[in-house]
């Protein structure tokens, strides 16, 4: 037992760099690119100028650009990010699935945006946890350990049974297979606990778009059910229905909680997917 405790164990830890090395390289192009989230707040830069609003603080008023125009302006600066980000990534059974051995599976892709995302908090100040796990911080050693925890899928399969911080932001990242209700039921333990949050729904292709033909087999991970299609494209029409309401439907959920919704496919770039999403926050928070 012991034996194979410290197996796992060095295997978990020779992942970690190939992990880490992999979201950082995911991270990268928005950290030095052109996406990089800029938000209103009290930090020290300037950002920019926007008309007085009841409710701006007297002291905020730029008293020269206001005797530009009739109008008066407060002098917005840029907000240094402070606060928690605490993230919940699936190791559901049906996580560890790939449709063609040139795929990560949806596992994988699941850790490195974790671990990306992780990353990109970081560096805009805020601070990162996992789950269910009282460690937080914002130093790099945070991310090591939350790849660690990944490594050895440590993390909680039911988010609903565990109470977040409160003021925290937080990311679910998971296939959201689970019947909708059961869904909605997560999130609206969740959405009670938390400020913002952000849905990321991980899918293969072919769970999307059903591609076989001829005989199949459908398995269920969580209890090993099997079940034998005979001619796959006879079903084909129905269940790419299925899947289409399972996806709105979580989006829809997500979004009635004031969160963000982003679908990521494991055949497309893991840093697309994060331009997309950087950009979408970073759009959504320039309307607040």
């Amino acid at each position: 037992m012991l034996f194979s405790l410290r197996k796992q164990a060095e295997e978990s830890a020779a992942d970690l760099p190939t992990l880490i090395t992999a979201a950082q390289n995911a991270a990268a192009s928005i950290i030095y690119g052109e996406h990089a989230l800029r938000k209103a707040g009290t930090g020290e830069r300037f950002w920019q100028f926007r008309e007085y609003q009841a409710g701006d603080r007297p002291q905020d008023i730029d008293w020269r650009q206001s005797g530009k125009t009739d109008r008066t302006y407060v002098r917005e600066r840029e907000r240094q990010i402070a606060q928690t980000n605490i993230f919940w990534c699936s190791t559901a059974k049906s996580m560890d699935f790939n449709s063609n051995k040139s795929l990560p599976t949806k596992l994988e892709s699941a850790k490195i945006i974790t671990l990306a995302l992780s990353i990109l908090m970081t560096k805009a100040g805020g601070q990162i946890g996992l789950l269910g796990d009282t460690k937080r911080g914002r130093a790099s050693s945070m991310v090591d350990h939350i790849g660690h925890v990944l490594c050895e899928q440590q993390t909680l399969q039911d988010p609903s049974n565990v109470r977040t911080p409160r003021h925290t932001n937080l990311i679910q990242i998971s296939d959201f297979l689970d019947p909708l209700d059961m869904i909605e039921k997560q999130f609206n333990t969740l959405g009670g606990q938390s400020n913002s949050g952000l849905v990321i729904q991980i899918l293969d292709p072919a769970e999307i778009e059903l591609p076989f033909d001829g005989r199949t087999i459908f398995e269920e991970p969580s209890n090993d059910t099997r079940e034998n299609i005979d001619h796959v494209s006879s079903i084909r029409l129905a269940y790419q229905q299925r899947i289409n309401t399972q996806i709105a439907g979580i989006e829809d959920r997500a979004q009635r909680q004031g969160w963000h919704y982003i679908l990521h496919r494991t055949d497309t770039n893991i840093t697309d997917t994060l331009h997309r999403l950087w950009t979408q926050m970073s759009h959504n928070e320039a309307l607040r």
